[in-house]
């Protein structure tokens, strides 16, 4: 029995979802990360307040709790004597203390803190640096210059990965996590040898050091979508995904890949639910691993990496060489990017057989969105993805014999149905049609006075001007936007 599926499209789980204003986060999986392990906390109203500044207190605050595991342990250092003269009374003062003490920060000179004053990304990025472990002394970071040698040395570790902002303004709540989420996977520093910061053989981070999350990188193969690279007859369950390395899916920092051996994992399922769109691509995500692999706790969400290559076009393309416009070598040509043996062929997520060379070999056809991806930046093709789809609508919607209908492409109990009372009658369907072991395969999205989403987990949707890809192999779907 083929089983439906019936989602709502774009609304992934987060584990910020409880923050009342989680739509205006920019770096939501930094922030996701933070909330999860406890570093930052929303506001007493639910709200994140992302565009909110942080002050040199709150800084330490969160400085304090990674460096001691999550664990808040301020009443420890209360009563502890730093000698600053202007935290008495201050709701941080065992914060401050704890990173006075232990030199993670510095104070204002005369014996002073000042707690309250606004920290730029410049000052909380030697906070950081300090914590990984970073001499300030030996690296510069005190005296007239240290600003920059700060920028230098956070700059060279990826401390400031994804920001562009001004380093000496003001550093808002949305930044300032992800700042603490670059920080959290730079490689701790052992010890100093001639003036050279050494790091720990293990590859540790403060992330798996404090708390025992490590880093994933790899393709996703496999999620409640669709399935990759696989002979099986079924995508994953709702809320799975697939991730494969050849190399190896685990490494413990950005910035240094964990040698490769026959003990790393090549590919693992985890409880967490990636888009479509992710479908092919290279990933980066963070677990605190499990005896049972797939039960590790996964933080924050999966994201695609800076490897991946993709390119995208509507209209028909077919193979052949680059004297032929309509080829496959043609759209790629000046991208730096060419098919070879390797390179695999799917239509609405059922892999196809192709040729390149062939101008008889259809790759796309015109109205259909093709997707071609080089997920691990070598240069070389790895997936080539046609989705196709065409318009319906679901004609009935019987609550009593609890089953639905797209108008010339399906009849479903509800039983075969995930997400079944997120449709109704009435709605237009884009759909995509293929051919599969006999059986038809529909795909697409509908409309009510909006885009939604319809497919049976064969094939892909187009919407709102991104790319949604299915692939039943064992069930269909129906998709709101």
């Amino acid at each position: 029995v083929m089983v439906i599926g019936l989602m709502v499209v774009g609304a992934s789980a987060v584990s910020y979802n409880d923050l009342t204003d989680k739509d205006e986060i920019v770096n939501k999986d930094a922030v996701s990360m933070l909330v999860a392990l406890d570093i930052i906390q929303g506001k007493p109203d639910g709200s994140y307040a992302p565009t909110e500044n942080v002050d040199r207190a709150q800084m330490a605050k969160m400085i304090s709790v990674i460096m001691n595991k999550g664990v808040d342990n301020s009443a420890l250092y209360e009563n502890v004597n730093s000698g600053l003269t202007d935290i008495d009374g201050n709701w941080a003062k065992g914060h401050i203390n704890y990173c006075y003490t232990n030199g993670v920060i510095a104070g204002r000179g005369n014996n002073t803190f000042d707690p309250s004053a606004t920290v730029t990304a410049l000052e909380a990025a030697k906070m950081l640096l300090v914590s990984i472990g970073y001499d300030p002394a030996i690296e510069g970071f005190v005296g007239t210059d240290w600003a920059l040698r700060v920028s230098s040395v956070a700059d060279s570790v990826g401390i400031f990965r994804n920001y562009t902002k001004d380093l000496t303004a003001p550093l808002n709540r949305d930044d300032a996590a992800l700042l603490i989420y670059n920080a959290l996977d730079v490689e701790m520093i052992q010890q100093y040898q001639n003036g050279y910061a050494l790091t720990y053989a293990d590859h540790r981070t403060i992330l798996s050091d404090k708390y025992g999350v490590i880093r994933v990188e790899g393709v996703v193969t496999a999620n409640e979508w669709a399935v990759l690279d696989d002979d099986s007859d079924s995508a994953l369950k709702e809320g799975l995904t697939r991730i494969e390395n050849a190399e190896g899916i685990f490494s413990t920092t950005t910035n240094t890949q964990v040698v490769n051996n026959a003990d790393n994992t090549r590919s693992a399922t985890f409880e967490v639910s990636t888009p479509v769109d992710m479908l092919g691509k290279s990933v980066t995500m963070y677990i605190k691993k499990d005896t049972i692999l797939s039960k590790s706790v996964v933080y924050g969400d999966p994201v695609v990496t800076e490897d991946n290559n993709v390119v995208t076009t509507g209209d028909h393309i077919n193979g052949g060489t680059t004297r032929n416009d309509n080829s496959l070598a043609s759209l790629l040509k000046g991208t730096g990017l060419s098919t070879d043996k390797d390179t695999e062929y799917y239509l609405n997520y059922a892999e196809v057989d192709r040729d390149a060379s062939k101008t008889s070999s259809d790759m796309n056809m015109k109205g259909a969105t093709l997707t071609v991806i080089d997920n691990d930046n070598d240069g070389y093709v790895d997936y080539v993805l046609s989705l196709q789809k065409t318009l319906s609508e679901i004609s009935a919607y019987n609550t009593k014999k609890e089953s639905l209908t797209v108008k010339g492409m399906i009849t479903e109990d509800f039983a075969n149905v995930v997400g079944y009372e997120d449709v109704e009658k009435d709605d237009i369907v884009l759909c995509g049609r293929q051919a599969i072991d006999g059986d038809t395969a529909q795909v697409g999205p509908h409309l009510r006075g909006e885009a939604r989403d319809c497919h049976r987990r064969d094939g892909v949707l187009h919407h709102q001007g991104q790319d949604r890809q299915v692939h039943d192999r064992g069930r269909r779907e129906l998709l709101r936007g």
